[in-house]
Formats: C-alpha cells, sequence, structure tokens
C-alpha cells in the first residue's frame, strides 16, 4: 500500500507596518525661523497626513495621490503638500510657508530611506 502525503504549506505576505511620525513640532519651528505664526493642530488632516504619507511611502510615489481622498469625513483641508526627500534635508511639502491657520503633517520613512512628508492645511489667519 502506498502512503501519499500532502504538505500544505501558508505564506504569509503582510505589507510592512508603516507608522507615520507626527510632524507639527518640526513645521512649526520651520515656520517660526521665518517669522510665522505657528499651525493650530486638526487631528483630522494629521491623521490624513498620516494615511497619505503612508501610502506614498508604502508605494515609493515622490509627488500627489488623490490626496484629499485620505481626509476623513467631517474634516476640510484647503490644500495639500507633499515631497520625497532624503533625510538630511530636513521638512519640506508645499504650503509650509502659506497663510493657513490649521494644519495636520507626518511623514513615513520608505524603503528607500527617504522621509515621505505630508501636510494638509485649512482656514486664513
Amino acid at each position: 500500500m502506498k502512503t501519499l502525503i500532502i504538505a500544505t504549506l501558508f505564506f504569509v505576505v503582510a505589507m510592512p507596518a508603516l507608522a507615520a511620525e507626527d510632524a507639527l513640532h518640526e513645521v512649526n519651528a520651520a515656520r517660526a525661523a521665518r517669522g510665522l505664526k505657528p499651525f493650530v493642530r486638526d487631528d483630522g488632516l494629521s491623521q490624513a497626513a498620516a494615511a497619505c504619507a503612508d501610502y506614498r511611502a508604502d508605494k515609493l510615489i515622490s509627488g500627489h495621490v488623490n490626496d484629499f481622498t485620505f481626509v476623513p469625513a467631517g474634516t476640510q483641508a484647503t490644500a495639500a503638500g507633499c515631497a520625497a526627500w532624503e533625510p538630511s534635508m530636513g521638512w519640506g511639502a508645499c504650503c509650509t510657508y502659506e497663510n493657513y491657520q490649521h494644519a495636520g503633517e507626518a511623514w513615513t520613512k520608505g524603503r528607500d530611506g527617504r522621509r515621505y512628508m505630508h501636510l494638509f492645511v485649512r482656514g486664513n489667519h
């Protein structure tokens, strides 16, 4: 009698857990160096910036994606900025030095070593 052995292998492929870093302090320091008022944190915009930074870092996307799809219901964003730079270059994103009042900022390190930065803003002073 022949015995048939069937082996089942399960492979789990998981997306790396990305965890965006809050960048409010860094962005406000850059603004202060230019004599600008600090941004006021907006939790919804911060959540959107973190999700967008994670997404862009995972896909290694340097520029904009469909940014405003990351903004949660009930939160409003007027504009968005982004960049993907080497860490030594510091913070960079459009809207950093513009006259908005509320913001959410985050960055995520991609597997290529770059910082994928994202910024959502709303409300003029």
